[in-house]
């Protein structure tokens, strides 16, 4: 069963910079893997081997095994950190959307009680 939300190149428009279409793959591909993490009762101190399972696992073993960049760790770990709720101060609101810019996936838990992970699309 497919299970991403895509790639950049199925995403963004023809002709989008190549450091942004880097900066949506890595935050899809975190919000992907710390929605598995989440979902097997793992917090933001998974191994590295964790996700780099995981993260095959939601590319659907799609060729061989890769690595996960620093960065791309880095953002499933603050994907997994507590989300945000209703109730979070503005402030922090505020804060933390600007901290997770542009490749960083922001979990929040909406009003229905479920989480969520906003990925930010670009503009230009």
């Amino acid at each position: 069963m497919k299970s991403s939300i895509g790639t950049a190149v199925t995403f963004l428009p023809p002709g989008t910079p190549g450091e942004v279409c880097s900066s949506w793959n890595r935050a899809a591909l975190a919000a992907n893997v710390a929605s598995r993490a989440a979902q097997l009762g793992l917090g933001a101190d998974l191994t590295r081997s964790q996700m780099a399972g995981l993260a095959q696992l939601v590319r659907d073993g799609a060729g061989k095994p890769r690595p996960l960049s620093a960065k791309t760790q880095s953002a499933i770990r603050a994907a997994l950190r507590p989300p945000l709720t209703p109730e979070s101060d503005p402030s922090q609101v505020a804060a933390a959307v600007f901290a997770a810019l542009p490749d960083t996936p922001l979990p929040v838990t909406g009003n229905d009680g479920r989480r969520y992970y906003l990925v930010a699309v670009p503009a230009a």
